[in-house]
């Protein structure tokens, strides 16, 4: 019996030691959840010791990388169209984690206006939206502005950021005097002119997650997936200004 058990041990010890190795997994992330991204992987890494290394940028430049051969693991997308297309392509299903809420903000304009009037203002040269061809929130932010009817009004005014992390980075540095910006981005502090755009005005900023097949046997991607279901995981998202799904 004591041999019997001794080569169990020498059998199991070893699967389990690699079971509980750490393992990194390369993320790729929508720009305007990087700030989010980085404080849940903080909580994950913490809790599991793997380690999650996190790539910004937009969504549409994110997709052209992976399908170009890019070793990111997984993808935490500002939208629902992009993981599904990756499914599609023979990644893993998409879940969803996050929805996004667009909010105008001009920092040196009153608080007790309409968006229309704010949008028109003769102080307002520029206008700062996300590139609608490469980020969700620009997309959602034309569709906003054409419902409003005041798209043809200020079209002269608009200046593209590549995403939406530079649409913000435009507001806040003073280059454009307002911006439709994502409202996890939002200083608590914020001053000015700030309006949470109606949701019936743009479709669902719906953010989903998706495995890729370069993670799909690492521990650390998969498991920071899981995380995002947990409650912990969703406070945080909550906290950071996102609607949950």
């Amino acid at each position: 019996m004591l041999r019997l058990a001794a080569l169990i041990l020498c059998v199991t010890l070893p699967a389990q030691t690699q079971m509980a190795q750490a393992e990194t997994a390369l993320a790729a992330v929508a720009a305007n959840f990087a700030q989010t991204a980085t404080q849940l992987a903080a909580r994950f890494e913490t809790q599991s010791g793997h380690q999650i290394q996190i790539t910004t940028g937009s969504t549409g430049k994110l997709y052209a990388q992976i399908t170009q051969g890019a070793p990111f693991d997984l993808l935490l997308s500002a939208d629902t169209d992009t993981p599904a297309r990756l499914h599609a392509a023979g990644h893993g299903q998409p879940q969803p984690y996050a929805i996004g809420i667009l909010t105008l903000w001009a920092p040196n304009l009153p608080a007790d206006r309409t968006p229309t009037v704010t949008l028109q203002d003769a102080g307002i040269h520029h206008i700062a939206i996300a590139n609608p061809a490469l980020a969700p929130y620009g997309h959602a932010t034309m569709a906003a502005l054409k419902a409003m009817d005041v798209y043809d009004n200020i079209a002269e005014k608009i200046v593209m950021g590549q995403n939406i992390g530079q649409t913000y980075a435009m507001v806040e540095s003073g280059a454009a005097e307002s911006g439709f910006i994502a409202r996890s981005a939002l200083p608590a502090d914020a001053k000015g002119y700030v309006w949470d755009v109606t949701p019936s005005l743009y479709p669902p900023i719906q953010q989903d997650a998706v495995l890729l097949q370069h993670g799909a046997n690492n521990p650390a991607a998969s498991g920071f997936l899981t995380f995002l279901k947990t409650p912990e995981a969703r406070q945080i998202i909550a906290q950071n200004g996102y609607g949950l799904p």
